[in-house]
């Protein structure tokens, strides 16, 4: 049979392990809000990276297209630049065409 002072020390086990899992979700809660922060920091870090790239890879087409001019014997490598040229401004023109 029951008495008070078990149900006393249940009771007092009982807001013993309430308060540490009140306390664990705190922890976890914080952790969660840092793991938001640090995926908006990574994302906004690729999206730069990204523009980077694109930059990048504007600036190798150049040197590509000057230096298949530059060279005498690479009339196949400029046309292909000339023609990797023009596909691009058709794609922009039809892009502003919608």
């Amino acid at each position: 049979m029951w008495n008070m002072d078990d149900e006393v020390k249940i009771a007092i086990a009982l807001d013993g392990k309430v308060s540490q899992l009140i306390g664990l979700y705190e922890k976890e809660k914080e952790k969660g809000l840092l793991y938001r922060e640090k995926i908006t920091e990574l994302r906004e870090q690729i999206k730069s990276m990204e523009t980077e790239i694109e930059a990048l890879k504007g600036a190798n087409r150049g040197l590509k297209f000057a230096t298949a001019f530059k060279s005498k014997g690479d009339a196949a490598d400029a046309k292909k630049i000339i023609d990797e040229l023009v596909r691009e401004i058709e794609t922009c023109v039809s892009l502003l065409n919608r």
